[in-house]
């Protein structure tokens, strides 16, 4: 083993209330280039800064437990939709192949038969 397979991972960042995540978090600052009939996508600047403050009446402990409950929400919503994903992809190959093997499947067994049955040498 090198010194490298025995060194600790590296430790996983951990939002507090007074944490700074200016250039952790990303921030939209600039739209996609918008064509011809499309509406223009609005961005977010320090402009909008002050409409995403801490809601009034909640304190800083209240808002990481909320930030932390809302992340923990995301990540199960996002694992349970890739699943069902994957399942249904799986369903979906399985049906495609078994139906190719329907169609294809009768014909090549025939020719591998006739070939060996009847050769023309």
């Amino acid at each position: 083993m090198s010194d490298k397979d025995n060194q600790d991972p590296a430790p996983v960042p951990v939002l507090t209330a007074a944490a700074d995540v200016s250039g952790v978090v990303p921030v939209l600052t600039s739209a996609v280039a918008v064509g011809p009939g499309e509406a223009e996508t609005p961005t977010l600047t320090e402009a909008h800064a002050p409409q995403m403050a801490a809601p009034t009446g909640l304190s800083d402990e209240a808002l990481l437990v909320l930030r932390s409950r809302l992340a923990v929400m995301t990540r199960d919503l996002t694992e349970r939709l890739l699943e069902e994903s994957l399942s249904e992809l799986e369903t979906a190959l399985f049906e495609k192949v078994s139906s190719r093997l329907r169609e294809q499947l009768p014909d090549m067994l025939e020719q591998a038969l006739r070939d060996h049955f009847d050769p023309q040498d």
